[in-house]
C-alpha cells in the first residue's frame, strides 16, 4: 500500500497541481463562477505562492467548469499569450501568437468531454478531456498598460460565459499583492485531492490502470472516500517520500538532455524539449516529475525552439559552477551577454527551493531588461547580476537581487 501510494502521488502530481492552481483561486480570491478574470496588474510579486511564476508579466487567470456551464466561451485580448490546460494538467490549446487566433484575439469556444451538440460557426473551437480548466494569460506592460489601465483593458477585451447563457461583463480583480496558495499538499490531504479531482471528472480522462491503482487505495468515483488510521498513516507516509523523491529528481536530475551548457550547470525544465514528455515510443517520467514539481504551465510555446521567434523559453540552476547547490549565505554573480536576442524581454528570477515559488525576500526578486530603474551594464554591453543576502559593497541596487541567509535557492532565465 505505501510503495502504491507513493507512486501515485509522483504519477497525480500533475493532477493535483492543476486542482491546487484552480483550487486556490477558488478559495483564496473569492471566485464563485467563470466570470471572474484574476489580473496581476502590476506584475506577479512574490506575496502568493505559485510554482515559478514570471515577475515581468501581467497574468490574467481564469478557471473554466464545464459540468456546470456546458459549452464555454473565451473572448480573447488581441496581442496575450498563455496555455489552457485540463485538470490532468495536460494542454489543451494555446492563446495568442502560438494558437489559433494568431495573436489578433477572438472566441475560443470550449466544449465539455462527450459533447455531441450543435457547434455554431464563428469561433476557435476546443474539445476538452475534462470538466474543469483553467488558463494563465499573459500580457506585456507596454500593450497593456499597468494598474487601473490594465483592469481596464481586459474588462473592455475580455469575456467568459456560457453559451447558453450570451455575453457577461467579467468581473476583473486585482490580485498582486494578494496572498494565495496553489501548492499541492505534502501530507495526507493529498490523497483527498486525487478523490475530489476523480469523483467531478469522467472516468475516462484518467484510464483504467491509474484509476485501477487508485481504487486499490479505496479512491474510487461515486464512492466515499474514508481510509482508516492505518491508511491515513500510509497516505502521510507516502505523500512525504514522494515529495523527497520529487525535490531529488528534480534538483538533482540525472537525465543528461537536461543540460543547456555542456561546461555549465544550466538546465532546462523541459527536459525532453517537448511539453508532453515523450521520448522515442514512451514518456519520460523523471522529466515530467521536473517540470511540474516545479514549474506550472503546459505548452509547446514554452518548450519549443521558436524558430519564428514565438513563445517564451526558460533555463534554471540549482547548482554554481563547482556543483554546489546555491546558498543563501553567499555570493554569486551571473554574468547576462549583451543583446541576448530576446523579441520581448529577458528576466533572471530567484526562487526558494522549498516552496518553487519567487523567493519572498522582496516583492519582486529578479532583474530584467524591463527592469525601471535599469540595472548598471559592463562596457562591453553585459549586465552583472549578484545574489546576497545583503547588497555587496560597491555594487548598485539596480544589478542585486536579494536572497535569504538562511536556505538555498534557485534561479530561472
Amino acid at each position: 500500500d505505501l510503495q502504491r501510494a507513493t507512486q501515485l502521488y509522483l504519477d497525480m502530481y500533475p493532477a493535483l497541481s492543476a486542482h491546487g492552481m484552480m483550487k486556490g483561486w477558488v478559495r483564496d480570491l473569492g471566485m464563485r463562477d467563470s466570470s471572474q478574470i484574476n489580473v496581476t496588474a502590476d506584475r506577479l510579486d512574490s506575496t502568493p505562492l505559485v510554482l515559478t511564476g514570471n515577475t515581468e508579466s501581467l497574468y490574467a487567470f481564469a478557471v473554466f467548469d464545464l459540468k456546470k456551464d456546458g459549452p464555454t466561451v473565451f473572448e480573447v485580448p488581441p496581442g496575450v499569450m498563455g496555455p489552457l490546460a485540463d485538470h490532468n494538467f495536460l494542454f489543451v490549446a494555446d492563446i495568442g501568437p502560438t494558437g489559433l487566433d494568431k495573436g489578433k484575439g477572438g472566441k475560443y469556444l470550449l466544449l465539455p468531454p462527450g459533447y455531441e451538440g450543435d457547434v455554431p460557426d464563428g469561433y476557435f473551437v476546443l474539445h476538452a478531456a475534462t470538466y474543469c480548466n483553467f488558463s494563465f494569460i499573459r500580457a506585456n506592460a507596454d500593450l497593456v498598460g499597468s494598474g487601473d489601465k490594465a483592469l481596464e483593458f481586459y474588462r473592455e477585451h475580455a469575456k467568459i460565459y456560457p453559451l447558453k447563457a450570451g455575453p457577461r461583463p467579467p468581473l476583473v480583480k486585482d490580485i498582486t499583492g494578494v496572498a494565495w496558495n496553489s501548492l499541492v499538499p505534502e501530507d495526507a490531504s493529498a490523497f483527498e485531492w486525487m478523490y475530489e479531482v476523480i469523483d467531478y471528472e469522467p472516468a475516462e480522462a484518467f484510464g483504467r490502470e491509474l484509476l485501477g491503482r487508485l481504487a486499490s487505495l479505496g479512491i474510487e468515483k461515486g464512492k466515499p472516500f474514508d481510509p482508516d488510521a492505518r491508511m491515513q498513516g500510509i497516505f502521510e507516509k507516502a505523500a512525504q517520500q514522494g515529495v523527497a523523491m520529487s525535490r531529488v529528481i528534480a534538483f538533482d536530475c540525472r537525465d543528461a538532455e537536461a543540460v543547456v551548457y555542456p561546461d555549465r550547470k544550466w538546465e532546462s525544465p523541459y527536459v525532453t524539449n517537448n511539453s508532453t514528455f515523450y521520448r522515442d515510443d514512451h514518456i519520460a517520467l523523471e522529466a515530467r516529475t521536473v517540470f511540474h514539481f516545479t514549474a506550472d504551465g503546459i505548452t509547446p510555446a514554452m518548450a519549443m525552439q521558436m524558430p519564428e521567434g514565438k513563445g517564451s523559453r526558460y533555463q534554471t540552476t540549482y547548482k554554481d559552477a563547482s556543483g554546489d547547490y546555491l546558498d543563501g549565505a553567499k555570493t554569486y554573480k551571473v554574468n547576462m551577454p549583451p543583446e541576448v536576442p530576446v523579441a520581448l524581454f529577458w528576466s533572471v528570477t530567484v526562487y526558494d527551493p522549498w516552496t518553487r515559488c519567487e523567493m519572498q525576500s522582496q516583492p519582486y526578486p529578479s532583474i530584467s531588461s524591463q527592469s525601471d530603474p535599469a540595472p548598471a551594464t559592463n562596457p562591453d554591453g553585459s549586465v552583472d547580476i549578484y545574489f546576497a543576502a545583503a547588497q555587496p559593497d560597491g555594487l548598485p541596487a539596480e544589478n542585486w537581487i536579494k536572497v535569504l541567509p538562511d536556505r538555498g535557492f534557485l534561479v530561472y532565465i
